[in-house]
């Protein structure tokens, strides 16, 4: 889990590494200025949901080239979670890994090739832009009924 936290004029010294130690026992935690929030939002806070629809589709597939379910699932579980542990553990980025992976004229690289062809960045992009704008949005609104003559209620 991952969570950010951030502080505004209101916080008092202090409390601030009380947020970070209490978010830090569920995991993952970082301290951003506000102005990050939003995009944290549509980043991490969606992004569990789009993993998860990446991860069923990897399900699906295997069902597809014919694996039994009970198999498909874990070998999908532990291709993802080992695959997110060594880019943790090597500190590298993501394409110098991917590029491990690839073999000239291999089986990976033609569906590496059907992915950049089916645009599969842009639409990650594309949908946490989205989600960020709708975040944007709505703390926008937010804002504007916690100000001095804002609606309340």
């Amino acid at each position: 889990m991952a969570t950010a936290t951030s502080s505004g004029e209101a916080v008092r010294p202090g409390a601030m590494a009380v947020a970070k130690e209490l978010c830090g026992l569920m995991g993952y935690c970082v301290v951003v200025e506000e102005r990050y929030m939003d995009a944290i939002t549509a980043y991490s806070g969606s992004g569990p949901a789009f993993a998860l629809v990446f991860f069923e589709a990897l399900l699906l597939a295997g069902l597809k080239v014919g694996l039994p379910r009970d198999v498909a699932l874990e070998l999908a579980i532990h291709t993802l979670t080992g695959t997110a542990r060594l880019l943790e553990e090597a500190k590298a980025h993501p394409a110098e890994l991917r590029d491990m992976v690839i073999t000239p004229g291999g089986v990976t690289i033609e569906g590496v090739h059907v992915l950049e062809r089916a645009g599969f960045r842009a639409i990650i992009m594309d949908a946490v832009n989205e989600t960020f704008r709708k975040s944007a949005e709505i703390t926008k609104v937010l804002n504007a009924e916690r100000a001095p003559g804002g609606h309340q209620g």
